[in-house]
């Protein structure tokens, strides 16, 4: 029999921090860098760039509780900008973090000659733990590095609240698991699903309050299988109403799902050739809202209708708007 408390806590921090900042991140600059985010060009796709950036620090330990990230992004005049993300999610001083941070920037530096700005988000329970910079001094020569940083457990949650930023109440869940009290099955109940409350209420696209959903549900892992089940039951009038299902459902019916977002995907590309060679390229908008609704990428729609990426972008705003 499988054990889902014990599956859920293998899901590890800096597994979901990745993944949620690859898949919020616009979301994410508009949070951390409300003004440089004003610069730059949401419709140019950011390069996320994980395995050059291992490939910079092969010394890196194995084994590492934290999250590192760097990602290329363009401004609206066409400058490359690199962004350097750390998000520490172990609760222990690492005497040499900040060194390692330097040693990133100027590799990456060197490596793309272009400009850098890094964060380190600080998620653990130390409060007393906050490096800010790296200095070096050796017989008159000084070199200071300061980054930015973000301490979770210094901030209340009134502070984390942005209007119309999901990413919001991804730094709300964290910062609820950094509250002992709140970490019991019961008390993971109430917190868990009035997020999922209001994760819903906000009107998000369907693809992030999916991603953000799975973020709520296994940040902080339950004891029991019961309260699993129970958290499902409770949210599910807030989310669509169906039935609890088990895991074996629940693959079953996400094969359901992708295999109807096929099934429309292909059915749109053979209304589209139709339409191209009648001359109709109209009525084309709710086919193309319905695979945003799926969950489909831009890319791939684009790729299945041969529509403009212009076209597919505006009316994404529209969803959006």
């Amino acid at each position: 029999m499988l054990n889902i408390p014990y599956l859920c806590s293998m899901i590890t921090r800096d597994i979901l921090w990745k993944g949620i900042i690859e898949d919020l991140f616009d979301d994410f600059l508009r949070y951390f860098f409300p003004d440089f985010s004003k610069k730059v060009n949401f419709r140019k796709k950011f390069e996320f760039l994980d395995k050059e950036l291992d490939a910079l620090m092969p010394e890196a330990e194995a084994g590492k509780r934290y999250a590192d990230k760097l990602v290329k992004v363009f401004t609206k005049k066409g400058k490359a900008h690199f962004i350097l993300l750390h998000v520490e999610v172990q609760g222990y001083k690492d005497l040499i973090f900040a060194k390692r941070m330097y040693t990133y920037f100027y590799r990456i530096m060197d490596r793309w000659q272009a400009d850098v700005t890094a964060l380190a988000l600080y998620t653990d329970d130390d409060k007393n733990y906050l490096p800010t910079e790296y200095v070096y001094e050796f017989e008159g020569t000084k070199n200071v590095y300061s980054f930015n940083t973000f301490k979770l457990l210094h901030k209340t949650a009134q502070e984390l609240e942005m209007p119309n930023n999901p990413f919001s109440i991804v730094m709300k869940v964290a910062h609820k698991a950094l509250q002992k009290q709140l970490l019991t099955d019961a008390e993971q109940l109430i917190w868990k699903t009035e997020l999922v409350r209001e994760l819903y209420q906000a009107g998000y696209l369907k693809p992030k309050i999916r991603n953000i959903l799975n973020f709520i549900r296994y940040y902080v892992s339950f004891e029991s299988e019961q309260s699993i089940k129970k958290l499902e039951t409770q949210i599910q009038p807030i989310t669509k109403p169906r039935t609890p299902m088990g895991i074996e459902e629940a693959i079953l019916t996400e094969i359901k799902r992708i295999g109807l977002a096929e099934g429309l995907a292909e059915g749109l590309a053979e209304g589209l050739a139709k339409g191209k060679a009648e001359g109709k390229t109209d009525g084309k908008k709710e086919d193309v809202f319905g695979m945003f609704a799926e969950g489909l990428s831009i890319d791939a729609i684009v790729r299945i209708t041969k529509l403009p990426l212009a076209t597919i972008q505006a009316w994404q705003k529209e969803i959006q708007s």
